[in-house]
């Protein structure tokens, strides 16, 4: 009844949002099929592999422009991708968490959205990391585009597309178009720097060098009072954070090479990880995590003159994790002992995918992927008095066919279909398919109907660590989705664009940590099963002079199967609304985003409340030839709010930050 009732809201306001909806469609109906044809339809790659428009993909998809990056302001990947309908954010101190359609479960790492980078998978095999504050690869300056894909994807991608799928298309040397120099300060004694150069030479070569360092000092006083017996509960200079990032393009006619490396270090404030007979040493300065990622990709990309489409590349993945952590042992006559983790993988891969249209209506594609992780490495140990509690190396590998046949039944019914099969030396084989029927019955209504099945395989983390009061689930199986969903976009004239959509996803064996009761000690294992349900709608309005719009609702549930209880962290409201309006020409903007969420159940008793976050930013280009300029004022109102903590942490909620400031500039010469 709720769905039905927030279907029935959402098509009003849709109505109500556009206050000439009825001249609107009346105009749009006027229109010739060349003035149809000539209105600007957003493209996605992601969503079958291939360049698209966004109407015909297997999947609800959203855009965010390298202009709405700049005109926002926004600073990380998960800025980003809280800024899209259906899409929500959670920062422990120590990483952020991006969730979508209720599911965001404290203490994971991500590792249910997959993201890629021009087509390259960027989660590590030890945590699944869909890394999106400053630990992610690539500087927001070097985006083109994000393309957010809604929906299983495994029958394309394999692990991780299990939500979804974010591909992230990088800016290429010809955009760029010369150097830049980029830096930026702001409040918490935060600081950025920028160097990047790129061109495409006469021959044909196109190249594209890029490296950011970022510090800051963070939040100076911190106050949890959970440790109000140390240094009154306040977290002293604990909140820092310094990293370094690099990338790299070279590219020739279809080969090319593509590169990224980002070493991130951070300090905690919260204190996190005491267990029972060892306590986390509060506002202690060597309590730090460092992450360090790469990659390396090599690919060839050929269409033979009878149509045939190949695509091959061979990549390295790297990922390296350090962790120090200050502990008062209860049982030990040391006042205070360094604990470290180690962590690292190297991984080696390689795909080739090759795509024919047969018949003029028949577009298949067929593919082989496999991955070897020559390195799957965890580490820890005291530091003194020395004591090792794990020592772990592993490897592993998968390998996977998959195809696709996108069928063009008629001019304005298309149907995707296909399925991949994934062999994993861990747990053994899984098959997922996904079909969609896209039909336009009319030239500016869409309608989608598209099921998915998708997993999540156990990481190395969940597979082999073990310690003092963890061990081993030798029995230990993927995740698994079936996603049914309905999908309605309307072009309401040349200017405006609404859309609905109604979801529902069936997710078994969630992986979380269960105890022994005969042991004691703490375990991973398929323990819960979710559906999650709701609908999202979304209007948005872009007009030539630069004047854009964009507001959305998303409604969820998602509760436990067997209790019918919420999940943690689950927001059952999600709204947001986006305004840019130029002031000047197209030379100075003024931007502000609202951000709303309701409130969320806590991993133990109670929650946190909702609250509204408003954004804002002056941007201008061009006032001084080759120069960029923006201000920027996150949480204007100083609203304060938490995210709810995992078990991890002492603290049931963590507060997040109030009122912050950037100021940037951006010379291109």
């Amino acid at each position: 009844m709720v769905v039905v009732a927030s279907l029935a809201l959402a098509s009003s306001v849709l109505v109500l949002a556009a206050a000439e909806s009825t001249e609107n469609l009346a105009a749009l109906k006027s229109l010739s099929l060349e003035d149809l044809s000539a209105v600007k339809v957003d493209t996605v790659v992601g969503a079958s592999k291939h360049e698209q428009k966004v109407t015909d993909a297997p999947a609800a998809v959203s855009i965010v422009t390298a202009d709405d990056i700049r005109m926002q302001g926004y600073r990380t990947m998960a800025d980003i991708l809280r800024s899209v309908r259906g899409f929500y954010g959670t920062y422990d101190r120590g990483y952020h968490a991006i969730g979508m359609r209720g599911i965001n479960i404290p203490g994971d790492f991500g590792g249910r959205l997959l993201i890629t980078v021009d087509g390259h998978r960027l989660n590590d095999p030890i945590y699944d990391t869909a890394a999106s504050g400053m630990d992610f690869l690539l500087d927001v300056d070097l985006i083109e585009r994000v393309e957010v894909i809604r929906g299983p994807g495994s029958s394309l991608y394999g692990n991780n597309a299990f939500l979804g799928v974010i591909n992230v298309v990088t800016r290429k040397g010809r955009e760029i178009g010369g150097a830049e120099v980029s830096g930026s300060v702001g409040n918490l004694d935060t600081y950025t720097g920028r160097v990047t150069y790129g061109n495409k030479f006469t021959n044909g070569v196109e190249l594209a060098l890029s490296g950011t360092f970022y510090d800051s000092g963070g939040n100076p006083q911190l106050y949890y009072p959970e440790f109000s017996t140390i240094n009154n509960g306040v977290a002293q200079n604990m909140d820092g954070g310094q990293s370094g990032s690099g990338f790299a393009s070279l590219s020739w006619k279809g080969l090319s090479l593509e590169g990224g490396y980002v070493d991130r270090r951070k300090t905690w404030p919260t204190a996190p990880y005491s267990t029972t007979n060892a306590i986390t040493i509060f506002n202690d300065p060597s309590f730090t995590t460092s992450d360090k990622r790469g990659y390396a990709t090599l690919q060839l990309q050929h269409t033979f003159e009878n149509d045939w489409e190949i695509l091959a590349s061979v990549s390295y993945d790297y990922y390296g994790f350090s962790g120090t952590y200050p502990y008062n042992y209860l049982d030990s006559v040391y006042p205070r002992t360094l604990n470290r983790d180690e962590v690292q993988s190297q991984s080696v891969g390689g795909l080739v995918q090759v795509t024919k249209t047969f018949f003029e209506k028949h577009r298949v594609t067929v593919g082989a992927e496999t991955r070897f992780d020559l390195e799957l490495y965890q580490h820890n140990a005291d530091l003194q008095p020395p004591m090792t509690y794990l020592n772990s190396r592993e490897t592993g590998n998968f390998y996977s066919f998959y195809g696709q046949d996108e069928f063009q039944i008629l001019r304005n019914l298309i149907l995707n279909a296909g399925v991949r099969y994934d062999e994993f030396s861990t747990f053994g084989g899984t098959v997922n398919p996904r079909a969609a029927v896209i039909y336009r019955p009319w030239e500016a209504s869409t309608f989608k109907f598209i099921y998915g099945q998708a997993f999540r395989a156990p990481n190395a983390y969940e597979n082999y660590y073990v310690s003092s009061v963890n061990e081993r689930n030798p029995s230990l199986g993927p995740e698994t989705i079936r996603s049914y969903e309905l999908v309605y976009e309307q072009r309401l004239n040349q200017h405006w664009n609404g859309s609905v959509s109604l979801f529902y996803n069936d997710i078994q064996k969630l992986i979380g940590q269960e105890q022994d009761p005969v042991n004691e000690l703490y375990y991973f294992a398929n323990r819960n099963d979710v559906r999650a349900q709701g609908v999202e709608f979304e209007v948005s309005g872009q007009w030539a002079g630069g004047l854009r719009g964009r507001a959305s609702y998303a409604y969820t549930r998602a509760e436990d199967k067997a209790t019918g209880e919420r999940l943690s962290n689950s927001p059952e409201h999600l709204g947001l609304v986006q305004l840019s309006v130029p002031l000047w020409r197209d030379r100075i903007f003024a931007s502000t985003e609202l951000q709303a969420m309701s409130g969320r159940k806590s991993i133990s008793e109670g929650g946190v409340g909702a609250f509204c976050v408003v954004n804002a930013t002056l941007f201008s280009r061009e006032l001084v030839k080759g120069l960029e300029a923006s201000v920027s004022v996150y949480n204007i109102f100083d609203q304060r709010y938490s995210d709810p903590a995992s078990e991890d942490f002492t603290q049931n909620s963590i507060q997040q930050d109030g009122r912050q400031f950037r100021f940037k500039l951006t010379y291109k010469f």
